[in-house]
């Protein structure tokens, strides 16, 4: 990453799949000298640390506690007692963009693991 960088500077974003990915694009970024912005998916508190510090720009937080816990609980809510949450409607789960403007609101979640 870090000599592609160095190699071709017009390369203005790094896209990761994952936090300790983005930590390691961060790191190619400063040793080629690049002004590439650093986003990356899923969050952690080593994300949110970058993203404070304004190495990483912003993430994608894909809320897996909804994704995973909400679509078992609307389930188990329909087979037990018939619900229909959202009332056939899509319900949404995320992903949502954690960015300097709002970190701090998930930034405890993130500290517990839930986000």
């Amino acid at each position: 990453m870090t000599s592609k960088l160095q190699q071709d500077k017009s390369i203005d974003y790094v896209v990761t799949l994952g936090g300790p990915i983005a930590m390691v694009a961060t790191q190619s970024k400063t040793s080629a000298g690049s002004q590439a912005k650093v986003v990356t998916f899923d969050t952690s508190k080593q994300v949110v640390d970058g993203i404070k510090s304004g190495s990483i720009a912003w993430a994608v937080d894909q809320q897996p506690y909804l994704q995973g816990y909400l679509a078992v609980d609307q389930l188990w809510l329909y087979k037990t007692n018939g619900n229909t949450v959202g009332g056939g409607q899509p319900v949404l789960t995320g992903p949502a963009f954690v960015d300097k403007t709002n970190v701090a609101s998930v930034e405890k979640y993130v500290a517990s693991g839930r986000r």
